[in-house]
């Protein structure tokens, strides 16, 4: 079942980036409430019998110009739809889980015509499959900004229908 992200999701979210994402992409507690509350239309989870199967993390925000991991975030307002953090369990990867969670995102926001995101830790080619590209070239205060989340990350954009 997709539903919107809740406060109480915040432990087992917490529990499933600490398993999918390096120390240095963590985002604290603080962090991640804040993209709730300022933006609670725009994350979600996914969860099978109370047990969660991932979570989506975004917002609303300027292009080209992505906040920096682990910080509190007070306003979410631009054109482009960010995405934050994509998260899927290990138990639920390959099911459709991150789709899903997309899909019912931009349902919910049709008029969003353009998303952007980085892609880390080498999930460049699933955003690929789901439309994304690399956008380049890109100026250097955001090139320097995206090489710290490690190496392979990418600076990706897609045109929504």
């Amino acid at each position: 079942m997709i539903r919107p992200f809740r406060v109480d999701d915040l432990p087992a979210a917490l529990a499933l980036q600490a398993v999918g994402y390096p120390e240095h992409l963590h985002d604290g507690e603080a962090a991640f409430a804040s993209r709730v509350r300022v933006a609670p239309d725009w994350c979600r989870v996914a969860e099978t019998d109370g047990r969660l199967d991932g979570y989506l993390l975004s917002h609303p925000w300027t292009s080209t110009a992505p906040p920096a991991p682990d910080v509190t975030l007070t306003v979410a307002e631009g054109p482009v739809w960010y995405i934050h953090d994509l998260s899927v369990a290990p138990h639920a990867r390959g099911t459709g889980v991150g789709r899903a969670l997309l899909e019912a995102c931009r349902k919910a926001h049709p008029r969003a015509r353009r998303s952007e995101l980085i892609a880390v830790d080498g999930a460049g080619p699933f955003w690929t499959r789901l439309g994304w590209s690399p956008v380049g070239p890109l100026p250097e205060s955001l090139r320097v900004k995206v090489a710290r989340y490690g190496a392979g990350a990418v600076y990706m954009g897609r045109e929504l229908d």
